[in-house]
């Protein structure tokens, strides 16, 4: 029986994943690959700020870092349409957020009443020192909502950490679009 659905942040609740951002910046997401997961990964850990991870973005574009936190604004949106129905979810399902994110990233995204209102959890990767696809974090955002992980739903854009979520034994949606993901919830749930 499901408990608790499970979503991630980049590509799902908000905008459609780094690499649009990265292009919509003017810069090239598979010749800077090494780049972008290093840099990543360090912001996501929690070892550089968001204002260094912006820097750095920008320097390797060669744009300002205004210039860059404009292409950010205008891709990264929040998902209106999923977040209304998460709002509508959570009272017979237990929601979290697990996502590989700097500190403070998510409020400033999706904004602070739609964390409260839509989310028992909220998971962050910098805060508790682990990333996905480490199978900790999703045992640790299962034990923060208080169930099983076979009882969870996992959300994620991208198929590498669902593959991680299925290991244990967690249901997993591939999202590309909300239509999709409604229905494959449904059939999950029902």
């Amino acid at each position: 029986m499901i408990k608790a659905v499970i979503f991630d942040c980049f590509g799902v609740l908000v905008g459609k994943g780094f690499e649009n951002t990265y292009r919509s910046a003017g810069g090239d997401p598979t010749r800077d690959r090494n780049f972008i997961d290093s840099t990543l990964n360090s912001a996501n850990l929690g070892l550089i700020s968001d204002q260094e991870f912006r820097e750095a973005m920008a320097g390797k574009i060669g744009i300002s870092v205004k210039d860059w936190r404009v292409a950010v604004e205008t891709v990264e949106l929040p998902n209106e349409e999923l977040l209304a129905f998460i709002k509508n979810l959570r009272p017979k399902y237990k929601t979290a957020i697990l996502s590989n994110a700097n500190l403070g990233v998510l409020g400033r995204k999706i904004g602070v009443e739609h964390l409260k209102e839509c989310f028992d959890e909220v998971i962050v990767s910098a805060e508790i020192g682990l990333v996905k696809p480490d199978p900790k974090i999703y045992t640790f955002t299962a034990d923060k909502l208080g169930v099983a992980p076979e009882e969870c739903v996992f959300v994620d854009d991208k198929q590498i950490f669902l593959d991680a979520a299925n290991k244990l034994n967690m249901h997993v949606i591939l999202y590309s679009d909300f239509d999709s993901f409604k229905n494959n919830l449904n059939s999950i749930l029902n």
